[in-house]
């Protein structure tokens, strides 16, 4: 799991300022938490982690020398500053159950027989601190070559991991379209046509 080092941060001092000395403004939160804590961290660290990881994303937080399980909740990532405006975070409870998503990434396209059209890139499930997901990864070098449609329901969960996908089972993942031939056949009928003809 990755570790992420943040510590409190002073509710005093605005976000503006603290975003122009180079600090990314948060907060953590959790139903065992009495109250919600105002965190920082450094800003290029933070840059880095959200360009590896998604909102829904399980990591340890060092907060003060303290360890916290959390959960990625928010990412506020504004692109015309390529500033981070905001990064939150749900503490988790071990037993307890909870609503997050998890990135779905297709691997060896290539290896498919046609165009690969993703349009879920992300599924929703529920699950306790234990069991979560880190990524769903589809290997196309796995697949059997008759598969054209891939839905939720076909998703094949890492062993040992006890979920509950909210996602409809039916939600389309991606579908394999037929390459185009330019047209190509058009013409060569064309040919043979012709020569028919003289």
């Amino acid at each position: 799991m990755i570790t992420l080092k943040v510590e409190k941060r002073n509710p005093e001092v605005k976000a503006k300022k603290l975003r122009r000395d180079g600090f990314v403004c948060g907060v953590l939160y959790g139903k065992e938490m009495k109250e919600s804590t105002p965190i920082q961290l450094m800003e290029p660290e933070a840059l880095r982690f959200i360009k590896a990881n998604k909102e829904g994303t399980q990591v340890m937080l060092d907060l003060d020398g303290k360890q916290v399980d959390a959960l990625v909740k928010n990412i506020d990532y504004d692109p015309m500053k390529k500033q981070i405006m905001a990064l939150d975070f749900q503490a988790l409870v071990a037993g307890e159950t909870v609503a997050t998503s998890v990135q779905v990434i297709l691997e060896n396209e290539d290896a498919a027989q046609g165009i690969v059209e993703q349009t879920l890139n992300e599924v929703h499930y529920k699950a306790d601190p234990a069991n979560m997901l880190d990524t769903i990864v589809i290997d196309f070098k796995t697949l059997s070559p008759d598969v054209r449609e891939f839905h939720v329901k076909d998703l094949v969960i890492p062993e040992g991991k006890t979920v509950h996908i909210t996602t409809p089972e039916d939600t389309l993942i991606f579908h394999i379209a037929e390459y185009a031939n330019n047209g190509e056949d058009e013409v060569a009928e064309d040919s043979d046509a012709d020569a028919a003809k003289a």
